[in-house]
């Protein structure tokens, strides 16, 4: 299945296509807007575990945004374009390994 940016629906070269997390339209990196700090993924430090206690706290994580979502929801917080941080490198959490 191919997925278009929903901004402008034109074909792109990038093949990374991102969801807004309000709403899911999906958009591209150019399009969409990074919100730096969304705290709706403020991590598992802000859930209750009923195992075993939270060691490790978390604050809030990036997450990509339609325009009108970032407009709508993140009016005043920090945003940029692109996933990337654009003077740093791209750096993923560890993955734990499959067994």
């Amino acid at each position: 299945m191919t997925v278009k940016c929903g901004i402008n629906g034109e074909d792109l070269d990038e093949p990374q296509i991102f969801l807004c997390h309000h709403c899911g339209m999906p958009v591209c990196e150019q399009h969409g807007w990074v919100v730096a700090a969304d705290d709706a993924f403020a991590g598992p430090a802000t859930l209750v575990s009923l195992v075993e206690p939270v060691s490790r706290e978390t604050g809030p994580q990036p997450a990509m945004h339609c325009r009108n979502c970032s407009d709508r929801f993140h009016k005043s917080a920090q945003k940029r374009h692109g996933w990337a941080e654009p003077a740093s490198p791209v750096r993923f959490p560890q993955q734990a390994a499959r067994t």
